[in-house]
């Protein structure tokens, strides 16, 4: 289901039938033919051969994005190719043929970034000159590229897109109190500057109903939500591979997972609390924690052996051997304090395995309580260890938990998501 919201006086619309967009089938992609430019953070890399390469996420939704616009231009620093490229996918020569480059200053560091800041503008304004339809968004670092594509958009009378896929700049509210001022300044104009492009866009995606609310008040053109999943149709078990999996863990101590960011915002000290408490409790099971991050030697110092387990392991490429390497586990955790919502969510369904998480914005649309996983409070290790015990205790929860993901997820890839998108731009913005 899609959610759309339309400008203050205006007939609000919740659309939730395919048929009732640009015409055709769900599965149809619609083209768009017009010039489409995206003003975006991610960057690109060249290697010796002169190869374009992406990170491994980030390849795959630029090339999905080929599927359906026939004039693709995209704008994003170009860095110098770093000494690991294990995570780096080169593009394929016919993709690499249909998408114009345009590069803009590396942004190495936020002074550079400034010192840079003329030539990306130069950049930016060449590249919005040729372009109809000119997609941007309100994160990214060191500064949004937004903060330049929009206004120029905007002054050279282009079709604005704006997509609000995070907001990492926020400050969980546990941890307001301590956050430095500088932070908290910088929280504010992000927040205030993402409020005011998004109300002047022409068309804005939000991956989550609470961003909708939150950004897009008075805004002057359609809103909808469409959350950010990356799995692919293949990549989703059918119910007797899910079946047979789970026969094989119900034989094995429950084991939860634990994949990301090792860092405060993602709810990792919380996590290394409640698996403490159930060391201490004796209770029998595992946490696995796997990613990088400053809280690293954290984790790798509160490993532990006994009747619970914890263990550190280094990040896994995500693909095919990530996806592969969840199907051994119980449930995921993700026990975020911020608003995001972390692509793993749609991940773990789609290999049959329930979520345990926050009871956060960007997490409570897609865990359903005591049906395809568990909220708890956030920051509260003590809710999230009773949760945990009381799970371990009952792993036959955990299986039908996990099949009930399953099913929700279906439909909900990577492509589908893409599909909605083109045919909401063709709508509202014009295939020609």
């Amino acid at each position: 289901m899609l959610n759309a919201q339309h400008p203050k006086g205006q007939r609000p619309h919740r659309q939730t039938k395919w048929e009732n967009f640009v015409g055709g089938s769900a599965e149809d992609f619609v083209v768009i033919n017009r010039p489409y430019l995206a003003v975006l953070n991610s960057p690109y890399f060249l290697d010796g051969a002169g190869r374009v390469l992406l990170d491994r996420a980030w390849h795959h939704d630029v090339v999905r994005h080929l599927d359906y616009l026939a004039s693709f231009t995209l704008a994003a620093p170009l860095r110098p190719l770093p000494a690991n490229t294990t995570e780096l996918v080169p593009l394929a020569e016919e993709d690499r043929a249909r998408i114009r480059l345009v590069p803009l200053p590396p942004q190495m560091s936020r002074l550079q970034a400034i010192t840079q800041l003329p030539a990306t503008i130069r950049s930016v304004w060449r590249a919005v000159g040729l372009a109809e339809i000119v997609h941007t968004g309100t994160g990214g670092w060191p500064y949004p590229l937004g903060w330049v594509a929009a206004p120029i958009a905007r002054l050279r009378g282009k079709k604005l897109l704006i997509i609000v896929e995070s907001t990492w700049w926020r400050i969980p509210q546990k941890l307001k109190a301590t956050a430095p001022l500088r932070k908290r300044l910088e929280a504010s104009l992000y927040e205030g500057l993402a409020r005011f492009w998004c109300a002047r866009a022409d068309l804005s995606f939000y991956t989550q109903p609470a961003y909708l609310e939150h950004f897009h008040r008075n805004g002057r053109g359609p809103a909808y939500v469409t959350p950010a999943t990356w799995v692919n149709s293949e990549n989703v078990l059918d119910d007797a591979q899910a079946r047979i999996l789970w026969d094989r863990k119900m034989r094995n101590p429950v084991r939860f997972l634990f994949a990301g960011r090792l860092t405060t915002e993602k709810g990792v000290k919380v996590l290394l609390d409640a698996a403490a408490k159930l060391a201490a409790s004796g209770v029998r099971g595992a946490l696995h924690i796997v990613g990088d991050g400053p809280l690293r030697s954290a984790v790798i110092g509160a490993e532990c052996n006994g009747a619970f387990t914890v263990k550190y392991f280094e990040p896994v490429p995500y693909g095919p051997a990530f996806l592969t390497f969840l199907e051994q586990y119980h449930a995921v955790v993700i026990p975020s304090l911020s608003d995001e919502q972390p692509r793993v969510v749609f991940d773990a369904a789609a290999r049959a395995l329930p979520v345990l998480a926050s009871d956060t914005d960007g997490l409570r649309p897609h865990v359903l309580d005591n049906r395809s996983g568990r909220l708890v409070p956030p920051g509260d290790a003590d809710a999230l260890a009773e949760v945990m015990a009381a799970l371990i205790d009952k792993p036959t929860v955990l299986r039908d938990y996990g099949i009930e993901n399953l099913a929700a997820v279906r439909g909900k890839t990577h492509r589908a998501m893409h599909v909605e998108r083109s045919r909401i731009i063709a709508r509202h913005l014009g295939a020609e």
